[in-house]
């Protein structure tokens, strides 16, 4: 992919003034962007099947969280968590509305909100038995990069070179109810909780049986143990549905957010059944820019949005379209495409040759996607994305599939 001179200089300077912890980015910078469509450093347009890991829910440019947010910088940004915030009060609301009734806890993370739920669980459990702090999480998971999301995180790269993990994480293979099961009784009346997404984004789209957390939901209920549900990829009508457990028809009782859920103004939450509320006591938990109300009031918007029924049903249709011309693509393809999988927006491309030259041809010919676990060509586009400019990302998508060299 050729490099303009103003990429090139930007390249320069990247490598100059700042960590190199990405590795070698991508060659694009994006300067704006319109619904779904991103434009980069020299004009070249783009279509978006990624937003920003499924930051960007609403595209960008969205008019309703566009004037909310020119609305709220007139105002105040920023006060602190000493005072009531009313944005705070009303997003938080709407979370109790949307998920189920309960508590929220506002971070500015995915990764906080995972250390907020770990803290919570330990502190449940170890209020019964100071045994009680063991926490299972399972294989090819992610949530997160501080010490204890990386400790809850079942993959060796993301834990290599930082010594000692956090001790008390028990890890499962993932979908293996017999081995869940095996855990909990050898570890009995020792562990507290347990943390699973219900689609494994990092770990390459991989979703989550029904009966495994069916069983999962019965074991924690019988075990007086936590059930947390990290919905901080799925999460936000991701799914097409406002939250990926919606799916399973259970109620876990901790849920962890973020992404999605500020449209791109950094936000997470944990939100909780209201039990939990009272091993948070004054000074146990806090963040100086959590929920502060600049992110409140996009949290605010986002949710309102994307939890009307005509939203759902975009999400849905748009993802049941995509699901089915990449099956098709398989058929075409069947020695490329392994297998292909997904809930509403969130889908992944199984591919039996690794990925990353496939995203970068993508992006010469101006369709963003991203590849995940080596080989998944993952696919999480804005939730507002259209039947039109899905079908012409698909083309793309087909020429890119059908000069692949297996």
């Amino acid at each position: 992919m050729k490099e303009s001179k103003k990429l090139q200089n930007l390249i320069q300077l990247d490598k100059q003034y700042l960590f190199q912890n990405y590795g070698t980015r991508l060659p694009v910078c994006f300067t704006h962007g319109k619904g779904c469509i991103l434009f980069d450093q020299d004009g070249k347009r783009y279509i978006d099947f990624f937003a920003g890991i499924a930051v960007n829910s609403l595209g960008y440019n969205h008019p309703v969280l566009n004037k909310v947010l020119h609305s709220q910088v007139n105002k105040i940004l920023h006060s602190s968590n000493w005072y009531f915030n009313k944005e705070q009060i009303e997003a938080a609301m709407l979370l109790s509305k949307t998920a189920f009734p309960g508590k929220t806890l506002f971070t500015n993370s995915g990764t906080e909100a995972s250390e907020a739920a770990i803290k919570l669980a330990r502190k449940f459990g170890l209020s019964q038995s100071q045994k009680k702090y063991h926490i299972i999480s399972f294989t090819n998971s992610f949530h997160g990069r501080t010490f204890g999301a990386m400790s809850a995180t079942a993959q060796e790269k993301i834990h290599s070179g930082f010594g000692p993990i956090v001790p008390g994480f028990i890890y499962v293979p993932f979908n293996d109810t017999a081995a869940f099961k095996k855990t909990v009784k050898k570890y009995k009346g020792k562990i507290c909780a347990v943390i699973t997404e219900l689609i494994q984004g990092e770990g390459g789209i991989k979703i989550a049986d029904s009966s495994f957390i069916k069983e999962i939901d019965t074991v924690t209920k019988e075990n007086n143990i936590l059930f947390i549900i990290d919905e901080v990829q799925t999460g936000i009508a991701r799914t097409g549905k406002m939250f990926a457990f919606q799916h399973y028809n259970i109620t876990p009782d901790v849920i962890t957010m973020a992404k999605g859920l500020g449209g791109g103004v950094p936000i997470g939450a944990i939100h909780t059944k209201d039990f939990l509320v009272d091993y948070f006591p004054k000074g146990t938990h806090g963040t100086t820019f959590g929920g502060n109300h600049l992110a409140t009031a996009a949290a605010k918007a986002v949710l309102e949005t994307l939890s009307k029924e005509t939203a759902l049903n975009n999400i849905r249709k748009t993802g049941e379209l995509i699901i089915k011309e990449l099956s098709l693509m398989k058929s075409k393809y069947p020695k490329l495409i392994v297998d292909v999988r997904g809930i509403g927006l969130h889908i992944g491309v199984e591919l039996s040759i690794p990925g990353q030259p496939l995203v970068l041809e993508a992006l010469q010919k101006g369709l963003v996607i991203n590849c995940t676990a080596e080989k998944v060509i993952r696919i999480m586009p804005p939730l507002t994305i259209s039947t039109k400019l899905v079908k012409e990302g698909l083309l793309v998508l087909d020429s890119i599939f059908a000069g692949a060299t297996v």
